[in-house]
C-alpha cells in the first residue's frame, strides 16, 4: 500500500453538515473522544507523549476525502487540545497491524497518512490553538487492533520508539540538568481525574477524603522497578501543599487491591502496594510546599474499581477512618502543635537556572530563600519576596541597593505559593499563587511578573503583569 499524506478543507457535507448524525457512514468530529484528551500547553512535555487505544471501526475514512485511507469509529480516537498555537507537532502511531491516520486541525483542515514509516502512519503539522481531532484507523475493514499513539516537538522521534501499545513506555528524553524527569508515559501537568485538594499545616477536617476509580493503561514499573499497578496517564489528583509538612501521610481505603504512585513538588517519585494492610496502599514522607501529583492504580492489568483516597497529618489514621468523599473523614483529634519559627537571620541563595522553578515563599517554609539572577551582561541579582503587611513585596537586591519589582496584593498573599523562573530568554518570571479550594467555593487566585535587566539603567526592570483566577489562562509571555 503506498503512503500518501493529503492536505484539504473538510467540506461541510462531510464533516460539518452530518456531525449530529448516529449514522456509522460518517465521520463525528463533535462526539466524545474515544480514548480520553491529551493537553499539548506551549510544547509537548513529556516528549514524546503517548497514548493507547484499539483502532479499526465500520467507517471509510475516504468518506471524509478520497485520499484518506482506513476504517475507524465515527467518534475521534483522541482530542489533542492545544492550549497555543503549534509549529511542529509529530502526530505518529505504533502497531502491529497496518494502521492509519486522519487528524482535523481547528481551521478545518485535514492531514491524512497511511504508510510513513513502514506500515505505520505520521503526520506532521503546525496549527492554531483549539481541538485537533484524530481518528486512527485500520488499513483493511477487518483489521485493527490495539495501537500506542504518540506525541512529539522532535522530528526524529519514530513511531517505533514509542514502545508497544499497553507498555506504559514511550522514549525518556533527558531534560535539561537539575530538571526532575519525567518518565513512563505520564503527564503529569494534565488536569487531575478525580479532583484536587489543598492542605497546609494543622488542615481541619483531618483526614481529607476524594474518591475515584483505579486503574489505567500505563504499568507503574516503568516509572521504577519498585512501582506496582496500572495507572493512568494524568493525576487521579493534585494535592496541592499550601505548606511544607514533616510528614504527611496519603492512602487508599478500596475493596480491591490498589497502589500508590506520587510525585512530589521536587520531582521526587514514591510507589507504594500495601503499606496500609489489607492491601491498601500508603505514602508518607516529608514535603515542601506546591503541588502534589498523585496516581491511584490497580494492581492488576485491566481491572477497574472504587476507591477512597485519604490526606492526613495524624499518623493513627487508618483505612477505616476514610469515609465520604471531597470533605473530611471520620477521625476527631486535637490539631498539631504550630511549626517551630525559622531562625532569625537564615538565608539559603539558590542560583537560578533556565527553566527551573525557585519556591521563594510558602507557608511553612523552615527558611528564608533568596534567589541569585545573572543576567547577559548585569551582576549578581537577589531576588527576594518579603511582607509588607498583609501582602508581600517582590525586589531585587544589587549592590547594597533594593529595587521594588511588585506587589502581590492581600486576596493571593493569602497562602500564597510565589515562585521566580529564568526564562529562555533570560526574562524572570514571578508567580503568586493561592490554590483553589472547593470545600469554600474558592476559586484560587494568580498574578504573574516579567523582569528583564536593563542594560541602560543598569536595573531589573518589570516590564509586564497579570492577574486572574487560578484556572485563568496565562498571558503568551509567561508560557
Amino acid at each position: 500500500m503506498r503512503g500518501a499524506l493529503a492536505t484539504m478543507a473538510i467540506a461541510s457535507a462531510l464533516l460539518g453538515g452530518v456531525a449530529n448524525r448516529a449514522d456509522a457512514q460518517y465521520v463525528m468530529p463533535g462526539a466524545p473522544p474515544q480514548y480520553g484528551v491529551l493537553q499539548v500547553r506551549g510544547g509537548v512535555a513529556p516528549d514524546p507523549t503517548v497514548a493507547d487505544g484499539v483502532a479499526g471501526g465500520p467507517v471509510s475514512l475516504s468518506g471524509a476525502n478520497s485520499s484518506c485511507r482506513g476504517y475507524a469509529q465515527s467518534a475521534p480516537s483522541h482530542v489533542i487540545m492545544a492550549q497555543s498555537g503549534l509549529r511542529f507537532l509529530a502526530i505518529m502511531v505504533n502497531s502491529s497491524f497496518d494502521s492509519t491516520l486522519m487528524v482535523q486541525t481547528p481551521d478545518g483542515q485535514v492531514y491524512c497518512n497511511d504508510d510513513t514509516d513502514g506500515l505505520l502512519p505520521r503526520v506532521e503539522i503546525s496549527s492554531p490553538p483549539g481541538a485537533i481531532r484524530v481518528w486512527v484507523g485500520a488499513y483493511s475493514s477487518s483489521g485493527g487492533g490495539p495501537y500506542r499513539l504518540g506525541l512529539s516537538n522532535n522530528p526524529g522521534i519514530r513511531a517505533q520508539q514509542l514502545g508497544p501499545p499497553g507498555s506504559g513506555g514511550g522514549v525518556v528524553v533527558t531534560p535539561p540538568p537539575g530538571r526532575p524527569p519525567v518518565v513512563g508515559g505520564i503527564t503529569p501537568g494534565a488536569p487531575p481525574l478525580f479532583g484536587n485538594t489543598g492542605v497546609r499545616q494543622g488542615f481541619q477536617p483531618d483526614p481529607v477524603v476524594l474518591t475515584g476509580s483505579a486503574g489505567g493503561p500505563i504499568d507503574a514499573s516503568m516509572l521504577d522497578s519498585s512501582c506496582r499497578g496500572w495507572i493512568t496517564p494524568q493525576p487521579s489528583h493534585v494535592v496541592m501543599a499550601q505548606s511544607g509538612f514533616p510528614n504527611l501521610r496519603m492512602l487508599v481505603s478500596a475493596g480491591h487491591d490498589t497502589t500508590l504512585v506520587v510525585q512530589y513538588p521536587d520531582g521526587r517519585i514514591a510507589c507504594n502496594d500495601d503499606g496500609a494492610g489489607s492491601l491498601n496502599p500508603l505514602i508518607e514522607g516529608p514535603t515542601g510546599p506546591g503541588p502534589i501529583r498523585v496516581w491511584v492504580g490497580s494492581y492488576s492489568s485491566g481491572r477497574a474499581g472504587p476507591y477512597t483516597f485519604g490526606v492526613t497529618e495524624y499518623p493513627h489514621v487508618g483505612p477505616g477512618h476514610l469515609v465520604g468523599g471531597g470533605g473530611g473523614g471520620v477521625v476527631v483529634a486535637p490539631p498539631p502543635q504550630p511549626p517551630p519559627q525559622p531562625p532569625r537571620g537564615e538565608v539559603t541563595m539558590v542560583d537560578l537556572q533556565p527553566r527551573i522553578p525557585v519556591t521563594l515563599f510558602g507557608p511553612g517554609m523552615s527558611s528564608a530563600t533568596f534567589a541569585v539572577w545573572s543576567p547577559r551582561g548585569g551582576p549578581r541579582i537577589e531576588i527576594v519576596v518579603t511582607p509588607a503587611g498583609p501582602s508581600l513585596s517582590v525586589s531585587a537586591r544589587v549592590g547594597g541597593n533594593e529595587i521594588a519589582l511588585g506587589t502581590v496584593p492581600q486576596e493571593i498573599a493569602r497562602d500564597a505559593v510565589v515562585t521566580v523562573t529564568q526564562q529562555p530568554n533570560s526574562t524572570l518570571l514571578v508567580r503568586a499563587e493561592r490554590p483553589p479550594d472547593s470545600r469554600r467555593s474558592d476559586p484560587g487566585a494568580q498574578m504573574l511578573l516579567s523582569v528583564r535587566w536593563d542594560a541602560r539603567s543598569a536595573a531589573p526592570t518589570l516590564v509586564d503583569q497579570w492577574s486572574g483566577t487560578f484556572s485563568d489562562r496565562a498571558p503568551r509571555w509567561a508560557r
